[in-house]
C-alpha cells in the first residue's frame, strides 16, 4: 500500500501524520510526506515540521520519504499523484463551520475532486484504529 500524507506544516497535532501512521503501520505501507511551501519564507519551518512528522511515523515502524515542493498546494498534490500511484491520500482539513453541506474549506473539496486516489481528511483526535 502507498500512502501520500500532505502537509503545510501548520497542523500542531500532526493529525494527518498520526492517522497515516495508524493506518500505514498496520500494513507496512510505503509513506510519502509531501510538504508544500506556498511562500519561500515558510520552507525552513515546513522542513522542520516534516522532520517532526517523519519522527512520529517512525514510531509506527514506517520510514517515510519526504518531498518538498513550492507553489500552489492543489497543483502540487495533483502533480505528485500523477507521478506516483497512491492507494490513499491524507490531507488535513480545518473546519470552517459546524453545519451545512460545505463545512470544510473549498481547497479541501478541490483536492478531493482533482485526484484519482481516495482522500481521507484528517481532523480531530485519534489515538488508535480498531475493528
Amino acid at each position: 500500500m502507498r500512502i501520500l500524507i500532505c502537509s503545510d506544516g501548520t497542523d500542531r497535532e500532526d493529525q494527518p501524520a498520526r492517522i497515516g501512521g495508524l493506518v500505514g503501520g498496520g500494513c507496512k505501507a510505503e509513506i510519502t510526506l509531501l510538504g508544500i511551501a506556498e511562500e519561500p519564507q515558510v520552507e525552513q519551518p515546513l522542513r522542520a515540521a516534516l522532520d517532526s512528522e517523519a519522527q512520529l511515523l517512525r514510531t509506527y515502524d514506517l520510514e517515510p520519504e519526504i518531498v518538498v515542493r513550492a507553489g500552489d498546494p492543489i497543483e502540487q498534490i495533483v502533480n505528485q499523484t500523477a507521478s506516483v500511484a497512491y492507494d490513499l491520500v491524507l490531507i488535513g482539513g480545518r473546519i470552517k463551520q459546524t453545519s451545512g453541506h460545505y463545512w470544510r474549506s473549498s481547497r479541501t473539496y478541490e483536492v478531493i475532486n482533482a485526484i484519482p486516489p481516495p482522500v481521507l481528511v484528517a481532523s480531530g483526535d485519534c489515538e488508535r484504529v480498531s475493528k
